[in-house]
């Protein structure tokens, strides 16, 4: 299944009746980054534990034997458990936002040992980790590799999941990436898509480890790559082409031309300068050719692009604020939310095209201030036109303090 919106809507769905979805694929086509902007997308937060880099069980359980004096006055030892701190982190924050669905993810859960993998799945069933109790809306998502030398999963372990085998998406990549997209890059992706992931490998490298040259399809995983100890050969992957989207937007112009003009010889091969830098980057694949020769045609042009559409997520607790009767009502629960609640619905009822005046004035007297998350997205919303104007002036005549500062953020962008 592709990284795409139907596949956020389905696992969202997941995450709300409470299944723990299983993310299953290559490494570097983009899990973290789906999972992370499924949480933007949901206005919470995702707290990711990369289980590959655990080396014990005890990593991430935090089990100890402390001692103790027990009532004989003898000094007696205890299994305490203190959770690995991203775990600790996601409880705390689930705790203090009782009404998000924060997500901890548990990423490469089966390319560690298996004693760490063993943890790791205990925790969706028992809803516990140790000693210490999961919150109830906390959320699990997992993710590993269906293929390279990996832990396998028994079928018992199997059923706790909603399993789904992921493939990069290049529409979803480019709206991760946002306005960060180098025009070059998002240039290649809408033309040629299905290169968002290309495997390769050194040409006399075979999966079986054989001498077969008949077998001239054959092509490595990076999984097999890892393993195999042989020559490394770069991938193109979402995790890759973000890499060297972040490269080409730090390079400036005239050095660029230079690498593109100054020829090289490396094994035996023709190349260019800014060939061996793509190349280092994303592999010698089908995509690194197609980015040359986009960089080439373009480098005195220079490259434009569309601004990709922006909105802004909507949180659980605003549709009960939509739903009440009464100015009193409102208030109310307006006074219960967290100020993580309060600074996402108010950016949520600013961007929203309805008539939000009244929740914007109640939520303008009790909002200390936005987060810098939203802040961040409210002057990108205001500077692709994207806010309703109706409810911008209805905050701004509010003259809080609040108003007066994001009307100092966003006044002038705003027409």
């Amino acid at each position: 299944m592709k990284f795409n919106e139907s596949l956020t809507d389905i696992i969202r769905l997941d995450l709300e009746i409470g299944a723990v979805p299983a993310l299953m694929g290559e490494p570097g086509i983009g899990k973290s980054s789906f999972v992370t902007a499924l949480a933007m997308s949901m206005d919470t937060k995702a707290f990711v534990l990369a289980c590959n880099e655990l080396a014990d069980k005890a990593d991430l359980t935090g089990a100890r034997l402390l001692p103790y004096e027990n009532p004989q006055g003898e000094t007696s030892y205890k299994q305490v458990f203190f959770p690995h701190q991203v775990v600790s982190d996601a409880i705390e924050y689930a705790l203090a936002n009782p009404r998000e669905w924060p997500i901890l993810f548990l990423d490469e859960i089966n390319r560690s040992t298996s004693d760490i993998t063993s943890a790791a799945l205990s925790m969706p069933t028992s809803r516990r980790i140790g000693s210490v109790a999961l919150p109830s809306n906390l959320r699990i998502m997992v993710a590993g590799n269906d293929k390279g030398n990996v832990t396998t999963l028994d079928d018992a372990s199997l059923s706790r999941f909603s399993i789904y085998h992921v493939e990069p998406d290049a529409q979803t990549l480019i709206g991760i990436l946002g306005s960060e997209i180098n025009p070059h890059i998002k240039a290649v992706l809408m033309r040629f898509p299905a290169l968002v992931f290309e495997k390769s490998a050194p040409a006399a490298f075979l999966v079986d480890g054989t001498d077969d040259d008949d077998d001239a399809s054959a092509n490595a995983t990076y999984g097999d790559l890892l393993d195999a100890g042989e020559e490394m050969l770069q991938l193109t992957t979402p995790r890759t082409i973000h890499s060297m989207s972040r490269w080409l937007n730090a390079v400036p112009q005239a050095k660029l031309l230079e690498y593109l003009q100054t020829q090289m010889i490396t094994n035996g091969r023709e190349t260019t300068m800014l060939n061996e830098v793509i190349e280092a980057h994303i592999g010698n694949t089908e995509f690194a050719t197609h980015l040359v020769a986009e960089i080439a045609s373009g480098i005195n042009a220079g490259t434009s692009s569309a601004a990709p559409s922006l909105s802004a997520p909507m949180p659980n607790c605003f549709a009960s604020l939509k739903d009440a009767q009464t100015v009193a009502d409102l208030d109310a629960l307006i006074a219960v939310l967290t100020e993580h609640e309060k600074s996402g619905s108010l950016l949520y009822a600013l961007f929203q095209h309805a008539d939000n005046k009244v929740i914007i004035e109640q939520l303008a007297g009790q909002t200390a201030a936005l987060e810098g998350e939203h802040v961040r997205l409210l002057v990108q919303l205001a500077a692709t036109s994207a806010l309703d104007d109706t409810n911008v002036t209805a905050l701004f005549n509010t003259c809080t303090t609040l108003s007066d500062t994001i009307q100092l953020v966003i006044g002038s962008l705003m027409p």
